[in-house]
């Protein structure tokens, strides 16, 4: 029997990420007013989409993404519609006839899973139901050949693209937030034609199996019960949880945490996908209690929360979440022979190598009570704090009000984590990234970059590379202030002398920050456009194709220095050479284009 429920009292997003914490494989369909999709799992991860929207179907995709022109898929179209009986599915089709590489047919089927969650995740109304024993694939979606194995997606890294996209398209205004209720009947589910469209199919979905039949009855204000929502009660959700995970803690203690939990599980606490969360905890354990508890904990602070118990998808969760302009904590599980990688000499080796590569990110460790030895030492590693967790699994002689004690003070610190000046500063890298992707033009993008260094600095100046000098383009706040945008460029030329900052930055590739003891800005640069009060300034590279295009000079003028995200400044920069680069070669082929013509 399928689970159901509403997505007024349990959001698609809180839908999705339980399927895939309690692993579970089977079919979502859900309806609202605004449509209807469905979502394929295989074990947690998503295997297939599909949505009523027309603009949500392959050929589209496929169109939109220049991946196919409108020729070849009306000629697909044609040869589906002659085939008869024979007729294949649409990817197969554009593969066989039309010339679609395996690669991008993989690809657009990605982007359609991704599309999908970001429609869903706007639907605060509606009904949803999971059901397990129904695992049902498209046809595109089967067609896909043997070497390019099933498509099967990490739900956490979907989820994260999905905010990521409808948070912008939220912000441009493309996605309305409708608070419209469903009150229509749950369809039968939705399932696909051969060219991808949404039709009936032979099982009859009657109110009394989904628990409709009084819907219209109840008066709309009180809250909506299923006969058969058990499994998605947030109350039962727990009592299933710590059922599994802690067999061996007393009832009694169980559900005092079962209370606490489910008092941590109320909606109106401020969703991620409502707030336009810019934070994420990512949670590195293998203790199942855990891993529940912290996701429900921060769930009511509106924060994202990943976890695994896998280094190399630990190490992916910060990469993503860094690229989607998500600020990620990082929490160690204490230490734990019986788990392969969770030794104290694993953990320690791993919390050593992600510090050295994200040097500016927050490491959290916890560690078992009274084992003080390794709290200093992860103090002395560098961690930005250690708890001590009370292991129901682990020989601590835990209770249930430890447990909640140490749930309270890990929910009130991590709140503290994300400040709200670092709140605002991702927000502004957010921005910042959504018009980054906007633009196709070299001069555009290095003044992309000119504008988010002026977020932070009161003054700031693009430095174009020609050879071994640098020709001073346009500036914000030098020759007016800032509020006044940019100025015209200065076309001033400074050469580079040897052992300088600048022939440092222009070589390596790699910024300043710092103290300006540099000959350069003393007897050249600062004649033209003045001297700061402080030494401190910053010199940003903007590098493509593996060479320096500009450098983005900075300081504080008359203010006083301040620190700044300086890993903010930088991972920006990255993004805007990558952009740099997809520009460079746009024209260059339109360049060899019109020498083609000419010859």
């Amino acid at each position: 029997m399928p689970l159901t429920g509403e997505l007024e009292h349990l959001p698609i997003v809180d839908v999705i990420q339980l399927i895939h914490s309690t692993r579970k494989s089977g079919t979502l369909n859900v309806y609202s007013r605004k449509g209807e999709g469905q979502l394929v799992f295989n074990n947690g991860y998503i295997v297939s989409a599909m949505h009523s929207n027309d603009d949500l179907k392959i050929g589209k995709i496929l169109l939109e993404g220049n991946v196919i022109s409108q020729e070849e898929l009306d000629h697909a179209l044609a040869i589906q519609e002659s085939a008869g009986s024979n007729r294949r599915p649409l990817i197969a089709t554009l593969h066989e006839y039309c010339g679609l590489s395996k690669d991008a047919a993989y690809k657009a089927l990605e982007t359609l899973i991704e599309m999908t969650v970001v429609e869903m995740v706007s639907w605060t109304r509606g009904v949803f139901t999971l059901d397990t024993e129904e695992y049902s694939i498209p046809d595109d979606y089967q067609y896909l050949p043997s070497d390019l194995q099933n498509v099967s997606l990490d739900t956490q890294m979907v989820l994260m693209d999905a905010l990521r996209i409808f948070d912008e398209k939220v912000h441009s205004g493309e996605i309305v937030i409708s608070d419209e209720p469903y009150e229509g009947e749950v369809p039968t589910p939705v399932t696909s034609s051969d060219n991808g469209s949404f039709e009936d199919t032979d099982i009859e979905v009657s109110e009394d199996i989904l628990g409709l039949a009084e819907l219209d009855k109840i008066e709309r204000k009180k809250p909506r019960v299923f006969q058969v929502l058990d499994a998605f009660d947030p109350l039962d959700i727990h009592r299933q949880e710590l059922a599994q995970c802690m067999p061996g803690f007393d009832e009694e203690e169980r559900n005092k945490l079962v209370a606490f939990l489910s008092e941590h599980s109320h909606l109106d606490a401020g969703l991620p996908h409502q707030n336009a969360s810019t934070q994420a905890v990512i949670l590195y354990s293998a203790d199942e209690f855990l891993q529940h508890a912290i996701m429900t904990v921060c769930k009511r602070e509106g924060i994202l929360t990943f976890v695994t118990r896998q280094q190399d998808e630990l190490d992916s969760l910060v990469n993503r979440s860094i690229a989607k302009a998500l600020e990620p904590v990082v929490v160690f599980s204490c230490p734990d022979p019986d788990h392969p990688g969770f030794s104290t000499d694993a953990l320690m080796n791993l919390r050593s190598m992600t510090l050295h590569k994200y040097s500016n990110i927050s490491l959290i460790q916890l560690t078992l009570p009274n084992d003080y030895e390794f709290a200093l030492e992860s103090l002395n590693d560098g961690m930005r704090a250690v708890f001590p967790y009370p292991s129901p699994n682990q020989e601590t002689s835990a209770t249930a009000d430890d447990l909640v004690k140490f749930l309270k003070s890990f929910s009130t610190y991590i709140r503290s984590c994300f400040s709200e000046e670092r709140r605002l500063q991702f927000s502004k890298l957010r921005n910042s990234l959504s018009n980054l992707r906007l633009l196709k033009k070299a001069p555009d993008i290095s003044l992309s970059l000119l504008q988010f260094v002026s977020e932070f600095f009161p003054r700031s100046l693009t430095l174009v590379v020609d050879r071994q000098q640098l020709i001073a383009e346009r500036s914000i706040g030098i020759l007016s202030d800032r509020t006044a945008g940019p100025s015209a460029p200065l076309k001033i030329r400074i050469p580079v002398r040897r052992e300088s900052i600048f022939q440092d930055a222009l070589s390596s590739g790699r910024y300043y920050i710092g103290e300006a003891l540099d000959g350069m800005l003393s007897d050249l640069l600062y004649p033209e456009i003045g001297a700061p009060a402080e030494a401190t300034c910053l010199l940003l590279p903007l590098r493509s194709n593996e060479r320096t295009i500009t450098i983005t000079y900075a300081d504080f003028g008359q203010q006083q220095s301040q620190a700044v995200p300086v890993d903010f400044l930088e991972f920006f920069a990255g993004q805007a050479g990558l952009a740099m680069e997809n520009a460079l070669f746009r024209k260059q082929l339109r360049d060899n284009s019109r020498s083609d013509i000419i010859h």
